[in-house]
C-alpha cells in the first residue's frame, strides 16, 4: 500500500458518516421516485454529447463510490468486532479523538496504536481492491 492509497483509505474512513447519510438519502429518494412509474419499456438511450445523460451517469457513479466505501469501512469494523481495535476504530474516525485521548481511554502504547493503524488499514486496504477502488 501506497501512502497515496493509505491517505485515500483515511479520507474516506474520516467521511463515512457523512457519506453513509448522503447514501442513505439518495436510495431513499430513487426507491421513492420509481414508485407507479414503469420503467420496463425504457431504452437506454446512449447517444454521443447528451450532457444530462452523462451528468446522471456520474451521480450514480459516485454515490456508488460512495456506497463502496461504506462497505469498506463497515466490512473493517466486522472485522476487529469485540477487540479493542473496534474502538479505536470508533473513537479515532467517527468520534475524531486526539491520540492522547485514545490511548488513555484503551490504555495502549503509542507504538501499539501505530501497529493497529496500520493492520487496520492493511485490511481496509485489501477490502478496498476486492471492491476495485485502489
Amino acid at each position: 500500500m501506497t501512502r497515496q492509497q493509505r491517505k485515500e483509505i483515511e479520507r474516506q474512513f474520516y467521511n463515512y458518516e457523512q457519506n453513509r447519510n448522503t447514501c442513505a438519502e439518495y436510495m431513499a429518494e430513487r426507491a421513492l421516485s420509481r414508485l407507479g412509474v414503469d420503467y420496463s419499456h425504457e431504452r437506454v438511450k446512449t447517444s454521443p454529447g447528451n450532457k444530462t445523460e452523462d451528468e446522471v451517469i456520474d451521480t450514480v457513479d459516485k454515490y456508488e463510490t460512495m456506497y463502496r466505501w461504506c462497505l469498506v469501512y463497515e466490512k473493517t469494523l466486522d472485522r476487529f468486532r469485540w477487540t479493542l481495535k473496534d474502538k479505536l476504530m470508533q473513537m479515532r474516525y467517527i468520534d475524531r479523538n486526539s491520540e492522547c485521548c485514545i490511548l488513555d481511554q484503551i490504555g495502549i502504547e503509542r507504538r501499539t496504536y501505530f501497529y493497529w493503524v496500520e493492520d487496520i488499514l492493511q485490511v481496509a486496504y485489501l477490502w478496498a481492491q476486492e471492491y476495485d477502488l485502489m
